[in-house]
């Protein structure tokens, strides 16, 4: 049976600051008329690309709303200010140096909050269930905390919260002042594709590469990533604009520090741990899984074989199958 056809849409929202218009992108079934609280989906990224970076990858087959629109799901997914084609705010434009991180969780939080209510308020449903990966599953939670009668279910892959690490915690430290952030990283910094080579690669044990993710899925992910960043790419090496907040948000984590309370989370919450994650880890994701104590369903699955990036991965399906399973209901 062919797959059926997939009407895509791309438009710009306010923020619910001033000046900064969001990125959003709709995929849904063409001629798609009826829409519902139970099959609308909101993905939220992380600090590794914007939304159509994260779920839309332009690799035929690899499409995580592609695969979702298919299966008759209306699914968006947004960019963050200073992500994709969002809004930069002044703090990304401006000298680094001598500056604090920018764009904390908390201030995203309010990214996912104008997008939630543009969907409800353009598909008229009451909810709408949220899928978070890496640094969005701080992100996507900390919303339905404060939100719990707008959101459906919450899926969360590679999913983050706050524990004790001390030995992590020093990596972000000022090495002449220990228990102190260090701030000579300044706002942001430029990231290169060797850097981001480095993190993917660090996730997969050995030098099984090629055994797990396709050359070709690598130069479209940066390709679509750093295109997207014009100053960036006639910089050499080229690089991508990357805020600091996020980083600053993992050290506190790792001091047990969360940007939520787990426990105002009163949704259906699934947790997606890879067992060959190297940024999320079982202490942190089990952890959250023991603090959702008002969630009326909790689901905890661990997937062998799967890193931090398990949607760019041959594997691919397994995660979507599962993601789609709990948010079906």
């Amino acid at each position: 049976m062919d797959a059926p056809a997939i009407e895509a849409e791309d438009l710009f929202i306010d923020a619910l600051d001033p000046g900064i218009r969001l990125h959003l992108r709709n995929k849904r079934p063409r001629g798609m008329s009826r829409f519902e609280a139970a099959s609308t989906l909101l993905m939220v990224h992380g600090r590794g690309g914007a939304g159509p970076v994260s779920f839309d990858i332009s690799v035929p087959g690899y499409s995580w709303m592609d695969w979702m629109a298919a299966r008759g799901w209306d699914v968006w997914t947004l960019s963050f200010r200073g992500f994709g084609r969002s809004t930069k705010p002044p703090e990304l434009l401006e000298d680094p140096a001598g500056k604090p991180p920018a764009l904390r969780g908390r201030t995203v939080v309010r990214d996912v909050a104008a997008a939630v209510e543009y969907v409800r308020g353009r598909r008229g449903v009451d909810r709408v269930s949220l899928l978070g990966w890496s640094w969005g599953t701080t992100i996507s939670p900390a919303y339905v905390a404060d939100h719990n009668d707008r959101v459906g279910r919450l899926a969360l892959y590679a999913p983050y919260y706050a524990y004790d690490n001390p030995a992590r915690a020093a990596r972000f430290e000022d090495p002449a002042r220990p228990g102190e952030w260090d701030a000579r990283r300044g706002a942001w910094g430029w990231e290169t594709e060797e850097e981001v080579r480095e993190r993917w690669w660090g996730h997969i044990p050995g030098g099984a590469h090629h055994a797990w993710r396709d050359e070709r899925l690598v130069r479209a992910y940066m390709e679509d990533r750093f295109r997207l960043d014009p100053e960036g790419a006639d910089r050499n090496p080229p690089g991508v604009r990357t805020p600091y907040g996020s980083l600053l948000d993992a050290y506190e984590r790792a001091k047990n520090v969360p940007i939520y309370d787990a426990a105002k989370v009163e949704r259906p919450v699934l947790l997606i741990y890879g067992d060959q994650d190297g940024a999320s880890n079982p202490a942190e994701a089990w952890g959250l899984y023991r603090k959702l104590t008002a969630s009326p369903e909790r689901r905890y699955i661990v997937i062998s074989g799967a890193t931090h990036f398990f949607q760019y991965e041959h594997r691919r399906e397994v995660l979507f199958k599962e993601a789609l399973l709990f948010l079906e209901g």
